[in-house]
């Protein structure tokens, strides 16, 4: 393909049982006009081999070691106007490219384009941390509600992302942090102000399986993604002025997590807010641990974070919040 309008880039580790479902759903797109850039090893030869000999597929060696270099390496040889992400166990829906282009040309104050998804396991029931992590995220679709989402969880499946060439190449590719690299974006696009949307429709089946980066890597452990949090809250171009002073939602693993992470990057740390009906506890890592009711009393101008993983209960405090005038995004931040 000599002018494709969308590259797909899918980075592939190794040819797997899943490899060939993944490329067919890409080939088999309703829009044509697209180029499926792979890239592998020192093995694209033999990984081409196994693959359609479709003309539209272009095999590249990646430069370095890693996801971040094949990623990398990767957007460096997309020569579409719109560069799509694709993992290789993934099976993209036959409308996927079409409807994420539409949905860009109709909005085209939205920079960063994701999609909705479905959870899928060849070998058993899905997980109900996976369905419950997929209502959230397919909850999500409006730039307001994915802004206000970025410091809990990833609100963008990093094989949904869609966008034209010229924000990519605005962000600068992938960094290699010990965090997820695709959470790593996300949080820069929001760092940088662009605006995140998705279109109504579920667009990928994303595959569950042991193999997943998610399970084996440690970039994808919770303390990780909390000091990806904490540093994206402590950048000076922050849209939250994380200056002033900071009080923790929680006193369990994840307030911990959060606490240390952001005394890493000189936050002021005030201490810990706890229900009335929570174990008694007077200090939490040397700072005092106090209620919502004094919290309230005493809230001015401090920067509240939020480190509760249960979604009912973050559901109720963010509402609490507002009931009290408080506004998300500038006086409290919803984390996990």
């Amino acid at each position: 393909m000599s002018d494709p309008l969308i590259s797909v880039l899918m980075p592939v580790r190794a040819y797997s049982e899943f490899t060939s479902a993944a490329v067919d759903s890409v080939l088999a797109q309703t829009h044509r006009n697209l180029e499926l850039v792979i890239v592998g090893h020192n093995n694209v030869d033999q990984l081409l081999a196994k693959l359609p000999d479709d003309t539209r597929i272009k095999g590249i060696s990646r430069t370095a070691p890693g996801i971040v270099a094949a990623l990398n390496t990767g957007l460096q040889h997309c020569t579409g106007d719109f560069i799509a992400r694709m993992d290789d166990d993934d099976i993209c829906m036959p409308t996927r490219m079409e409807t994420q282009l539409l949905f860009a040309q109709q909005n085209p104050t939205i920079d960063f384009i994701g999609a909705r998804v479905q959870f899928f396991d060849n070998e058993q029931a899905v997980g109900a941390g996976n369905k419950n992590y997929e209502h959230w995220l397919n909850s999500l679709s409006k730039p307001d509600d994915i802004d206000h989402a970025c410091f809990i969880e990833s609100p963008m499946p990093h094989p949904t992302f869609f966008a034209h060439k010229n924000f990519w190449q605005t962000m600068q590719g992938y960094r290699d942090e010990p965090w997820p690299e695709d959470y790593d974006f996300v949080l820069r696009a929001w760092l940088n102000g662009f605006s995140m949307g998705k279109p109504q429709a579920v667009l990928l089946d994303w595959r569950e399986h042991a193999s997943r980066l998610t399970k084996t890597d440690s970039r994808y452990s919770r303390d990780a993604f909390i000091r990806a949090k904490a540093w994206a809250l402590r950048q000076p171009d922050s849209r939250i002025n994380a200056d002033r002073g900071i009080w923790i939602c929680g006193t369990g693993r994840n307030a911990r997590y959060w606490h240390d992470a952001l005394v890493e990057h000189n936050a002021t740390v005030l201490g810990f807010v706890e229900l009335d009906q929570a174990p008694t506890k007077t200090q939490k890592r040397h700072l005092p641990v106090i209620n919502y009711r004094a919290l309230l009393e005493t809230w001015m101008d401090e920067l509240v974070v939020t480190a509760i993983s249960n979604n009912t209960a973050r559901q109720q405090l963010q509402t609490w919040f507002t009931e009290n005038g408080r506004v998300n995004g500038q006086d409290y931040v919803l984390g996990c």
